[in-house]
């Protein structure tokens, strides 16, 4: 990509909200950090599954607990992104967050009173798609509500809650259910969730807007049109490989780290808690996809998660080269998040809430699609040698669309 893609990039984002009284100084540290500790909580919802599977999986019943657990949340969620990211754009973000989290709260504590897996499924499916009002509405309000200076931070710092949820929610879900039972694991997100509504009430002002809001059905007729820009097109396919990776590679960790160096419940935590310090790379990523233009970033990031995989797939019979490559998986992920999202952002105008919609629709798709990809009877070191290949695809992908800009 030549310097001007990335200058373009760098001065993309709309600068209404300095014009319009948004969020200045001192104003922005309370409503980034219960936005940082919102997407945290929403996130780790998704990541639960991945050690519940085995927990409400026993008997043989893995296919139908990944289904219930996993897939109905992910698709739903991914599908609910198409929902809200409009609506955002029609009424306004503080509209669509505080009661979609307080929703949320509700549809978390019917998870845990669920009585079959049946049931599991359908308050899963109810509990994504309620969980997607926030993530590419809350990005949407930091574009609009926080001053320019600060958009790139406060996308990496939100973009570092959600990576660190994938860790986090595996982490919390496994220790959780080991102790008390899986329905505990929902019924402690519940409360949590809800005090997360009241501080989304409470701090955040509604993002200003620069002129008069369309009709809701030129918001939905806009996904089209965003959609079918070969530019965002590209970048939007390249994100359908990022959690699909994420995803698949941590519901294979599991099962490898337990049957082939015999660990238990906490040996396979330490293992996956390696890949918290990776997860430092995403505010730098967010600060570099301000200096160096998002593409930039989100290709690089693309070519680290590649070639990780293809570490972890050598060393898939060395535990301590496993674990190190696992983290430095983990850091190129981060990196291609908020830069992925920055790209998007950058390229969506007006649209900026129906495009990060777009945005998590591909994420999750991809998400929703992990663990069944991980299921397949497929040994280890072949399946990170394909996700590396997807991934690599991914980072031709983005440059490609920055060529065509």
């Amino acid at each position: 990509m030549g310097s001007s893609t990335g200058a373009a990039e760098r001065g993309a984002p709309e600068r209404d909200a300095a014009a319009s009284g948004g969020l200045v100084g001192e104003r922005v540290a309370a409503p980034l950090l219960v936005l940082v500790l919102c997407a945290l909580l929403v996130l780790v919802q998704l990541y639960v599954a991945i050690p519940l599977v085995a927990v409400l999986g026993s008997g043989g019943r893995s296919a139908p607990a990944a289904a219930a657990l996993g897939t109905a949340y992910s698709l739903a969620y991914a599908l609910g992104f198409l929902v809200f990211g409009p609506l955002s754009d029609r009424y306004g973000r503080k509209r669509v967050l505080v009661p979609g989290m307080g929703a949320l709260a509700l549809a978390t504590a019917a998870v845990a009173a669920s009585g079959s897996l049946g049931a599991v499924g359908a308050a899963r499916a109810v509990q994504g798609l309620l969980a997607s009002s926030f993530a590419a509405v809350a990005l949407a309000y930091v574009g609009e509500a926080f001053p320019v200076r600060w958009r790139s931070t406060a996308v990496g710092a939100i973009s570092t809650a959600f990576l660190v949820a994938g860790i986090l929610g595996q982490v919390y879900a496994q220790a959780v259910a080991q102790a008390w039972g899986w329905r505990w694991v929902f019924g402690l997100a519940a409360p949590a969730l809800g005090l997360a509504a009241v501080a989304l009430a409470v701090v955040l002002a509604e993002a200003p807007r620069s002129g008069p809001p369309g009709s809701l059905a030129a918001g939905y007729r806009g996904l089209v049109s965003l959609a079918s820009r070969r530019g965002l097109a590209l970048v939007l396919a390249a994100m359908l490989t990022v959690l699909l990776s994420f995803v698949a590679m941590y519901s294979a960790l599991g099962p490898l780290l337990q049957t082939h160096f015999g660990l238990g419940h906490h040996g396979i935590l330490l293992v996956r808690l390696a890949g918290l310090p990776g997860m430092a790379l995403a505010p730098l990523a967010g600060w570099l996809a301000g200096h160096l233009g998002p593409a930039r970033v989100a290709e690089a990031g693309f070519a680290v998660a590649a070639l990780a995989l293809v570490a972890e797939a050598l060393a898939s019979r060395h535990l301590a080269g496993l674990t190190v490559a696992t983290g430095v998986f983990v850091a190129g992920i981060a990196m291609v998040v908020p830069a992925s999202i920055g790209v998007v952002s950058a390229r969506a105008g007006r649209l900026r809430g129906g495009a990060l919609g777009l945005a998590g629709l591909a994420l999750f798709v991809g998400a929703s699609a992990g663990p069944l990809l991980a299921g397949e009877d497929v040994a280890f070191a072949t399946l990170l040698l394909g996700l590396a290949l997807l991934l690599g695809v991914g980072g031709l992908l983005v440059a490609a669309s920055g060529r065509d800009r």
